[in-house]
């Protein structure tokens, strides 16, 4: 009950701006709502995802999370985060990322996406050191467009001097043909 009325207040309130219009995602929330009210949680988590479908496939490309971690992580949001940025010399830097609003293509009955990533290694004031294009590359397969989406990556830098330096990665979303950038500080002692 509460999502239907937070839905209608926000309907009135574009409605009064000439804005209010129903879409996909507004549909399928209010469809939710009846399934669970209705006892049906199953079909009321079903028509929910549909609605982050609608809403994913029309989002830019972003990163939304980047950070360094202490380990490669285990999966979605199963990492720890690394206390700062500051690495010895020859410390891999180990990498945690979640893209989101990539395309998903269907091929033989299941769902596809292929993300490569580049990465330049800055000065703090933009001067490119070092670089590669197509550094990683993550091709998943799934039963559905996933949205919990996750990669690890590892930079070896051993033998850059110490100093303050940014990681630049692009992570590219070789289906849809957009790409979304990350800057992350990082320093060698």
């Amino acid at each position: 009950m509460m999502l239907k009325k937070a839905l209608l207040g926000t309907a009135l309130v574009l409605g009064f701006h000439g804005l209010a219009a129903a879409g996909p995602v507004q549909d399928k929330a209010g469809e939710a709502e009846t399934a669970l009210e209705a006892g049906k949680g199953v079909d009321a988590i079903t028509l929910l995802r549909e609605a982050l479908f609608e809403v994913w496939k029309e989002a830019p490309m972003a990163i939304q999370t980047a950070t360094y971690v202490t380990a490669p992580a285990d999966g979605y949001g199963i990492y720890t985060a690394r206390d700062g940025n500051a690495f010895a010399a020859n410390e891999p830097l180990l990498i945690y990322l979640e893209p989101v609003g990539f395309d998903w293509i269907q091929k033989d009955g299941l769902y596809t996406s292929l993300l490569t990533v580049d990465f330049d290694l800055t000065s703090p004031d933009g001067n490119v050191l070092a670089g590669q294009k197509g550094f990683g590359r993550f091709d998943f397969k799934s039963h559905v467009p996933n949205t919990e989406y996750m990669a690890n990556l590892t930079l070896n830098v051993s033998g850059a001097p110490a100093g303050d330096y940014v990681l630049v990665l692009t992570v590219n979303d070789e289906n849809g043909g957009g790409s979304a950038k990350v800057n992350m500080p990082f320093s060698i002692k």
